[in-house]
């Protein structure tokens, strides 16, 4: 079973690079494939090109497992052709499969060699990490920034003890800095499946917003399970929404594109384009400026997201503030080594070695 997983994930990632070189066996476009044809080709091609599945066994299992005889005999024959294959010198985005328009922003942005290794850090399978509010679990290892995050290796299938929450390092640093802002009264908007939620839970009363439901079931599981007391789930758009108080703290955790996260969101990459990115900076726009009416004078508003692009952290930022001159900025409490000089959380994933996220903080002294 955890070689099915580790297969499917791997041929979701490598796609591109699996494609370009099936393309080059198969005589019509990859794409006028049946289905079961193009998914076998694949999970043949990824043992083959880059889990090192020894030739014979990669070509003969998937062979056997493919659902038609009637196209076998493609299947054996094209995966035995990859089974010699050499490959080329490949551009990034292939070699690496990503889009290629985002890779060439990358590479304009960071250079070729720092673009290429967050190339890698997103190929990579993620750990299996997770933040302990009890006991700390043994045999388990510190993370790279949190005494309390503890990275554990992939034995089979785990069960996370009491108090224990599974997510990312970044993640974990994003919480814990949300819940040392001051504030008794909280409103958590984007809130599930409760990963923030864990370490405000505690601090006061949180109001758990989001608003898609099957998210909010999994939000509800997790309460169950850590036993949130003092949180209470809300499914709904936040825009849709009237409140007749005013909160202490408000967090806006902003949908986006997940370029910070595709290590651990493996999939979310072949759903990037320009388009995409542009309609979720004026959704951004939106929800930021919508939740600052909700928090009261004195009180700290926070934006986060798990973007690494600048359209959706500090171009938002500047956005909000050019049009909310009452809102000071204040330094986001976090590890100082991942804190900007303008008071962001910035997390840069082959820097910091975990996953990207970006975090800003606000008092309003209306």
């Amino acid at each position: 079973m955890a070689f099915a997983t580790r297969m499917y994930r791997e041929a979701v990632v490598w796609r591109k690079r699996i494609d370009h070189a099936l393309d080059r066996y198969v005589r019509k476009s990859l794409y006028t494939l049946d289905p079961d044809v193009l998914c076998s080709l694949r999970i043949g091609a990824v043992q083959l090109l880059v889990l090192g599945t020894p030739a014979h066994a990669a070509v003969s299992a998937t062979v056997e497992a493919h659902s038609s005889r009637k196209t076998r005999g493609l299947v054996n024959a094209v995966l035995r052709k990859i089974a010699v294959h050499t490959e080329e010198k490949l551009p990034l985005h292939i070699m690496y499969s990503h889009p290629e328009e985002l890779v060439n922003r990358w590479m304009k942005r960071y250079g070729g060699s720092v673009a290429q290794r967050l190339l890698e850090w997103n190929n990579q399978p993620p750990p299996l990490g997770g933040y302990a509010f009890g006991d700390i679990p043994a045999g388990t290892e510190k993370g790279e920034f949190l005494e309390r995050y503890r990275v554990m290796g992939r034995h089979g299938a785990f069960q996370p003890p009491d108090n224990f929450y599974i997510q990312d390092e970044s993640a974990a640093i994003v919480g814990q800095g949300m819940a040392e802002l001051p504030g008794v009264t909280v409103l958590e908007i984007g809130a599930a499946p409760g990963g923030k939620t864990a370490h405000l839970s505690g601090t006061g009363f949180v109001i758990s917003v989001d608003r898609k439901r099957k998210r909010m079931r999994r939000w509800i599981a997790n309460r169950d399970r850590m036993r949130w007391e003092d949180c209470f789930p809300v499914a709904a758009d936040c825009s849709s929404l009237s409140f007749s108080m005013k909160f202490d703290k408000v967090i806006v955790d902003a949908p986006c594109t997940n370029t910070g996260v595709y290590r651990r969101r493996f999939d979310a990459r072949w759903n990037w384009s320009v388009a995409m990115e542009e309609e979720l900076v004026q959704i951004q726009r939106k929800m930021l400026v919508d939740s600052a009416k909700s928090v009261k004078p004195g009180g700290v508003l926070v934006y986060s997201t798990c973007s690494i692009e600048p359209a959706e952290n500090s171009g938002i930022v500047q956005f909000f503030e050019e049009r909310n001159l009452a809102f000071e900025r204040i330094p986001f409490p976090a590890p100082e080594a991942l804190v900007t000089g303008e008071g962001f959380l910035s997390v840069f994933p082959p820097k910091a070695g975990i996953d990207g996220l970006f975090a800003a903080s606000w008092k309003y002294r209306g």
